[in-house]
C-alpha cells in the first residue's frame, strides 16, 4: 500500500463529507492541507463533487492551485471555459421531469438544477426519510427511464445518464492532465465516490464514509471528514518526503 501512495501524482477529492465538517462547512485546515501538498509535492489537484460546475469553479478559484474540477458526479469535467460534458443530457432531463411529476410530494429540486447539464439533484421534504425517497426514486427511474439512474450522495438524490459517474469523470480528467488514472489518489465518503475510488491507483475512504465506499477503499482513515482528509495528506507528504530523502 505504501508503494501505491508513493506513486501518487495527483489527488481527486470529493467535497461534501470529505473536506467538510459535520455541519457541512468546509474545514479550513483541510484547504490548507490541499494547498500544502500542492506546494510541497507539486501534486495535481482535482475537486470531484456532485455540485454544479459553477459551484465547484467558484470553490476552485478561492482555494487556488486546483487543476480541474469534476462536477455533477462526473457529468462535467474541466477548468474555466475548457469544459467537457459527459453522457447524454436528455436522459438526465427526462429523469428530472419524472421525479418532479411522480415524487414532487417527497422531493424538491435543488436550486443548482438551473445550472446543471447532466446530473439533476433533489432534496428531501420534511416528514419523509431518505430511505423512503431513495427506494421510490430508484424504482420510478428504473421503470420510466431505463437509461438513467437514481443515486443518493448522502446529501441529495441525483438522477442522470447511468453511464455517468465520477470514475468516468476521472478518466476524462486524467486525459486532460496527460496522466493515467492509476496516478491518482482518490478520496471520498459516499456511494457516488465508489467508481472514482475503484478507478484511481489508490482509493481512500474517510471514516464517516458509507459502507459501500469503505468496502471499495484501499485505505480508511481513522478520522472523519476534513480531519480524515488531513490525516491522509499528512501521510502522503511524509511518505513522499521520506522516499526522496532515502533516494538522495
Amino acid at each position: 500500500m505504501r508503494g501505491k501512495i508513493i506513486n501518487a501524482r495527483a489527488i481527486a477529492v470529493d467535497v461534501d463529507g470529505t473536506l467538510t465538517q459535520e455541519n457541512g462547512t468546509i474545514l479550513l485546515e483541510a484547504i490548507e492541507a490541499l494547498r500544502r501538498v500542492r506546494k510541497k509535492l507539486n501534486i495535481r489537484v482535482v475537486l470531484a463533487s456532485g455540485n454544479a460546475y459553477p459551484v465547484l469553479m467558484g470553490l476552485a478559484r478561492y482555494i487556488g492551485g486546483v487543476d480541474l474540477v469534476i462536477a455533477e458526479n462526473g457529468g462535467v469535467v474541466g477548468i474555466k471555459n475548457d469544459m467537457k460534458i459527459i453522457g447524454n443530457p436528455k436522459i438526465g432531463l427526462k429523469a428530472r421531469n419524472i421525479i418532479k411529476e411522480k415524487l414532487g410530494y417527497i422531493l424538491y429540486e435543488s436550486w443548482q438544477n438551473n445550472f446543471r447539464f447532466v446530473d439533476f439533484a433533489f432534496k428531501l421534504r420534511r416528514g419523509y426519510t431518505w430511505e423512503e425517497a431513495v427506494e421510490k426514486a430508484e424504482k420510478i427511474i428504473k421503470t420510466s427511464v431505463p437509461k438513467a439512474i437514481a443515486v443518493f450522495s448522502g446529501v441529495a438524490i441525483h438522477v442522470k445518464d447511468k453511464h455517468v459517474n465520477k470514475g468516468a469523470g476521472l478518466k476524462v480528467a486524467a486525459k486532460m492532465l496527460n496522466i493515467k488514472t492509476e496516478d491518482f489518489m482518490a478520496i471520498g465518503d459516499s456511494d457516488v465516490d465508489v467508481e472514482m475510488l475503484r478507478e484511481a491507483g489508490i482509493g481512500i475512504a474517510v471514516a464517516n464514509a458509507s459502507p459501500r465506499a469503505i468496502s471499495h477503499a484501499d485505505i480508511v482513515t481513522k478520522q472523519s471528514g476534513g480531519k480524515g482528509f488531513i490525516e491522509i495528506i499528512n501521510k502522503l507528504i511524509k511518505i513522499k518526503q521520506t522516499s526522496n530523502t532515502t533516494n538522495n
